[in-house]
């Protein structure tokens, strides 16, 4: 008797880990029918990224600094002028150091490098280009990291609208159970969910001659486009029967 309720319990636990729907008896764990739901939700990406970066190299830390920072302030000036909404920036990288270089096999230093790097963010994704070109015409150096994604609020919004529909998928399989075992279903005993959101997807790398050649386009700019990611819910439910 000892060895069946030791198999069954083992069983039991085999198909939740499996996530398959199954009768639960034992001791020491709730009896009952558990089912999982799911849900597959669309989410547009509403919110855009871009990393564009400044250099200057100079005899001294300091000179190389300055002259970085300066620079790279007037681009950052610009670029808030152009008044895109739920505008955000954020200083991604800040490094002084020797610039050098080998020379038939000896390393030769000529000074110090100065690097500033800024990530604009907007949720105007049709202007993301416009940012670009506008970065390559104040100068500078290197524009990165060209990403779209959808925002946290778009995430929380659609997982919410998920959730009830991968409970009530769960109910539903529930019921087939209990229909198909000849037991009548009970209440809701426990529910567990997870959710994988969507990552930022990456736009193709937009190069300085690039955006040198897209200055000519009536448009202002290299066009930015995205695709909707896939939101996945599931919640595993359990039920109560008689």
């Amino acid at each position: 008797m000892h060895l069946l309720k030791t198999a069954l319990i083992l069983l039991w636990c085999a198909l939740a880990a499996a996530g398959l729907p199954h009768i639960a008896f034992g001791e020491s764990s709730p009896a009952g029918i558990t089912a999982s739901g799911e849900c597959v939700a669309k989410v547009a990406h509403d919110r855009g990224r871009v990393s564009v970066g400044s250099h200057n190299i100079a005899k001294t830390p300091s000179d190389a600094s300055k002259a970085v920072n300066k620079d790279h302030e007037a681009i950052k000036d610009a670029i808030k002028e152009l008044k895109l909404p739920d505008f955000t920036t954020q200083t991604e990288r800040y490094v002084v150091e020797q610039n050098c270089s080998y020379e038939s096999g000896k390393r030769v230093c000529d000074g110090f490098r100065a690097t500033v790097s800024t990530n604009f963010e907007t949720s105007d994704l049709a202007r993301l280009g416009e940012l670009v070109v506008l970065a390559t015409k104040m100068g500078a150096d290197e524009i990165s990291d060209v990403v779209t994604f959808p925002s946290t609020e778009s995430l929380r919004r659609e997982r919410e609208a998920c959730l009830a529909e991968a409970t009530r998928n769960a109910a539903a399989k529930a019921a087939q159970i209990a229909k198909g075992a000849g037991v009548t279903l009970g209440g809701l005993i426990a529910v567990i969910e997870s959710s994988t959101p969507g990552h930022p997807y990456p736009i193709a790398p937009v190069t300085r001659m690039a955006a040198m050649e897209a200055m000519s386009d009536s448009r202002g700019g290299p066009s930015v486009e995205s695709r909707p990611v896939d939101l996945h819910v599931s919640v595993t439910a359990t039920y109560s029967f008689r």
